[in-house]
């Protein structure tokens, strides 16, 4: 558990187990990315997030932040980091990320794995991730930069070769329905 509090409130992350829950980090991320950034619902809600972990951030019983955690076969994807406007400074995404590390230790993942806008790479870095490739000088700015951090801060990362577009996993394109392409349905 966090020791962080703001305003003398106590910071607490909670996995949503309900579906309450779930809705109360459905709701953090529509006001930040829907609302702030203008980022279509479908973009935001893409399909993954009843396969995914949810955390959700608390100041009493108010949600004020939250991250998606999905699983792969040997890392861990924390994605849709928002806090909401008014509470961000006090390092709740830090808090959400933590608790998306020890998640992900729990599981018995050895790496975490995003892909940061480059307007946000600095924030990543500074919790401790780094580029999956180095930036190259006069290169093309990236739309997404892959970065990693260490599950275990004490072992190292295992090496890991990526092409200039890094997908570690291709996901299924699904169709309108919500279909995987190619798959037959009732």
């Amino acid at each position: 558990m966090s020791r962080l509090t703001v305003d003398g409130e106590p910071v607490v992350t909670k996995l949503a187990m309900r579906m309450e829950d779930s809705l109360q980090a459905f709701a953090v991320r529509s006001a930040c990315f829907i609302g702030e950034l203008d980022v279509p619902f479908s973009e935001e809600f893409d399909g993954h997030d009843f396969g995914a972990t949810h955390i959700v951030a608390y100041i009493g019983e108010e949600p004020v932040g939250a991250v998606r955690l999905r699983w792969f076969q040997s890392f861990a994807m924390p994605e849709r980091l928002a806090v909401i406007q008014r509470f961000r400074g006090h390092n709740i995404g830090s808090v959400l990320l933590e608790r998306c590390r020890l998640q992900a230790m729990s599981r018995g993942c050895n790496m975490l794995y995003c892909q940061a806008l480059p307007r946000d790479v600095g924030y990543w870095e500074k919790q401790g991730w780094r580029r999956l490739v180095p930036e190259e000088e006069g290169a093309q700015p990236k739309r997404i930069v892959a970065m990693v951090k260490a599950v275990d801060p004490n072992k190292p990362l295992p090496e890991i070769e990526a092409p200039e577009a890094v997908v570690l996993r291709r996901e299924a394109q699904l169709d309108s329905t919500g279909m995987p392409h190619g798959t037959v349905s009732n």
